[in-house]
């Protein structure tokens, strides 16, 4: 049985980690739209495997572990209904280097983040509409009267700035 401090100090590693654990279902899955949904399905084992985790350790590993398994438990459910995944090796691999590349990965969100900034501000809705909200392109088009191919043609844009801008800024920023 947890005392009320280690309780109150593991929702604390969980709550802190809740932008890494989803960054790393997302490369896992890109494209995925469920990525929310698995992040929940984790957070509910980590919850009820609260008292496993030893206060001190590796809280983002730990974590992660977790984040594995569950995305290639869906990752089998995926390819049982025949969506196109792409091989488990190169899954791992992903995995691996996400896992092992913390300060490169923590550079480049700040640069994102940074970059985000510099959006205009119907790029901006646009991109959290797709990726903060997870609204589908053919609804969001909907609702703005346009068609999806345009909103698709756009993101596509926006994504090459941002990776342009974050790869000059990762270029001029000095590591920390």
């Amino acid at each position: 049985m947890q005392s009320d401090e280690e309780e109150q100090e593991f929702v604390a590693l969980l709550t802190a980690h809740q932008g890494p654990i989803l960054a790393y279902i997302r490369s896992l899955m890109p494209g995925f739209s469920g990525a929310s949904d698995i992040l929940q399905q984790v957070n509910m084992v980590l919850w009820r495997k609260r008292e496993s985790f030893e206060l001190g350790t590796n809280f983002k590993a730990w974590s992660f572990t977790v984040a594995r398994n569950m995305v290639f438990t869906q990752r089998r459910k995926l390819k049982k209904g025949a969506w196109l995944i792409f091989d488990d090796d190169l899954a791992e691999r992903f995995a691996e280097e996400f896992e092992e590349d913390d300060e490169s990965l923590d550079r480049a969100h700040r640069a994102l983040a940074q970059c985000v900034t510099q959006l205009r501000p119907h790029d901006l809705e646009l991109v959290r509409k797709r990726y903060a909200e997870e609204v589908g392109l053919d609804e969001y088009a909907r609702d703005l009267n346009r068609s999806p191919g345009t909103l698709k043609a756009r993101l596509f844009k926006i994504r090459a700035n941002l990776r342009r801008c974050i790869e000059l800024q990762l270029q001029t920023s000095p590591q920390s």
